[in-house]
């Protein structure tokens, strides 16, 4: 079973290699993970929302990034997914 850094490592990496791209790069929001049994889920948006606080460059229509606590296997949520979740 992973850890919780782990998992956050994981998270990051997956949006560095998957969901980032020349237009909009993604980072992990501080603070906003939590475990649910053997799933990590993390928070995420643009780094320059992030950044900026601007409403123009936040990332609309993402979800949370689930990490599988046992594979290390990630993914994207969808934003109505995430939303019935409800976690942060």
């Amino acid at each position: 079973m992973l850890d919780m850094e782990k998992a956050t490592s994981l998270a990051q990496k997956f949006l560095d290699e998957k969901v980032s791209h020349a237009g909009m790069t993604f980072a992990l929001v501080e603070g906003e993970r939590i475990q649910v049994g053997r799933v990590f889920y993390f928070d995420c948006q643009s780094v320059a929302y992030l950044r900026s606080g601007d409403l123009r460059d936040m990332a609309v229509g993402t979800g949370y990034v689930c990490v599988d606590g046992e594979t290390g296997e990630c993914r994207m949520l969808g934003a109505a997914e995430s939303a019935r979740l409800d976690l942060f």
